[in-house]
């Protein structure tokens, strides 16, 4: 992929970015794909009683529908404080889009904001899944996602 996707697809991308959550939290196949979408982290994401997304590299509206729990955009730095004051807190953080020719990579990683407000948070794992645009304008996995932990 050539380097983060232009300013005037940040709708789209904020869209797939959601897509690629719902998938996961609800474990459906991503368009294009017959095999519902597989993440070894996804009971440390559901666990607690809202999902926590940090805000950055989200370029637009987020918004997820249709799935059994709350989900709460929050700056990442409010993620740290919550996480300082009463205990590790899960969140998911998307990485920044990669966008080339008809294609776009969307990176989302699940992290620990640790109580010790001196360490950094500590990734547990992650799913990548790169979008491609049909002819008809819609987008779809033509791969399955690679997905990886620690």
């Amino acid at each position: 992929m050539s380097g983060e996707a232009a300013g005037g697809s940040r709708e789209l991308i904020t869209r797939l970015q959601s897509i690629l959550l719902r998938s996961v939290l609800r474990q459906q196949p991503l368009s294009g794909q017959t095999q519902p979408v597989w993440f070894p982290d996804l009971a440390f994401m559901t666990e607690s009683p809202s999902v926590l997304i940090s805000d950055a590299n989200i370029p637009g509206q987020f918004d997820i529908v249709g799935i059994d729990k709350p989900v709460e955009l929050v700056p990442e730095s409010e993620i740290r404080e919550a996480a300082a004051r009463s205990g590790d807190r899960v969140y998911v953080r998307f990485q920044p889009a990669e966008e080339e020719e008809g294609q776009i990579r969307i990176v989302m990683e699940v992290r620990i904001a640790p109580t010790e407000p001196d360490l950094q948070p500590l990734g547990l794992g992650g799913i990548r899944a790169t979008f491609t645009r049909k002819p008809d304008g819609n987008w779809e996995v033509t791969e399955p996602p690679a997905v990886y932990g620690i």
